[in-house]
């Protein structure tokens, strides 16, 4: 008994590179002080706190104040952000605001959901369906869809009769709706998931990589975080050519920014390069990805932000 746990654990190490070779030590430059955190985008993150969400700049300085009480706030991306049922803009104030020069009446757009915009686009939901406006706030596509997501190289991925396919900038079906699940395109590929499994499509529609993991994350630096199996250390990431790019040893993984991915060898979080050498150890309750050279991390049960 004694020898099978030794050759239990003695396996366990090997398996998994001593994380006290990272080379770097993660510096907070924004203290874990917030209930929520979201990743930096166009120099600004979402965060929460007292129930309230603003958003802070790279210092941690309070770029627009905490005055949002919904549910969730949205990334910027192309000077707006969806908050609450409407967009603002970097200054915090509603977008797509108009003004009758006959009668001076003061008129908003209202949503009751949005995506962040990409490639001039966002997807936003009226009366329960899902179009994409521009950036005037003007329908580039009338809601039709049941779900929409974000565009990404010239298509977008869009459900109709609980199917999700993916559409062009016009709104035309380019790959037919056939999935129970997609993500968003990524250097060529995106993840689709049916029959109880993920694959990864080309976009032609074709699959590049047929659906054969548990759970599947987006491609960046060449590989994608996929769970091969749903057991202890279930977690690696594959190349587009479904070559094993990083092994599979992580119990969750995420997809790579800024050179760096967060991973979860045990319970706790840390980050690891694209040759799996781990450049900051695992000591984070929770991380997000990095973007523009910071990233999210969860510490006592609060968030804050470290850089690289």
């Amino acid at each position: 008994m004694k020898r099978a746990l030794l050759a239990i654990i003695l396996c366990a190490l090997l398996a998994t590179p001593s994380q006290a070779a990272y080379t770097r030590p993660a510096t907070f430059v924004i203290p874990p002080t917030y209930q929520e955190a979201r990743d930096f985008h166009e120099g600004l993150a979402a965060v929460k706190s007292n129930d309230r969400w603003g958003y802070v700049d790279y210092l941690g300085r309070i770029a627009i104040p905490f005055v949002h009480r919904v549910p969730e706030a949205g990334d910027f991306a192309e000077g707006f952000a969806f908050v609450g049922d409407h967009y603002i803009d970097t200054e915090g104030q509603p977008a797509f605001v108009r003004i009758d020069p006959d009668t001076d009446e003061r008129t908003e757009r209202f949503f009751t959901n949005g995506r962040p915009f990409s490639d001039g686009m966002a997807a936003v939901q009226v009366a329960g369906q899902w179009g994409y406006i521009d950036l005037m706030g003007n329908y580039l596509i009338v809601p039709s869809f049941e779900r929409a997501g974000d565009f990404h190289e010239g298509l977008a991925p869009a459900r109709r009769n609980a199917l999700w396919g993916y559409i062009d900038v016009r709104g035309n079906w380019v790959i037919q709706p056939k999935f129970v699940r997609a993500r968003e395109f990524h250097e060529g590929l995106a993840a689709v998931y049916i029959r109880g499994k993920w694959g990864f499509i080309n976009k032609e529609g074709k699959y590049a990589i047929k659906p054969q993991y548990y759970e599947a994350g987006d491609f960046a630096y060449g590989v994608a975080p996929v769970r091969k199996r749903t057991t202890y250390r279930g977690w690696g990431y594959i190349g587009h050519w479904n070559n094993a790019a990083i092994p599979v040893r992580y119990n969750n993984a995420g997809n790579f920014g800024d050179g760096l991915a967060p991973v979860a060898a045990d319970t706790r979080w840390g980050y690891v390069n694209v040759a799996a050498d781990w450049e900051i150890a695992g000591q984070y309750e929770d991380a997000r990805t990095f973007s523009e050279g910071l990233a999210a991390v969860k510490v006592e049960n609060r968030w804050g932000y470290i850089r690289q």
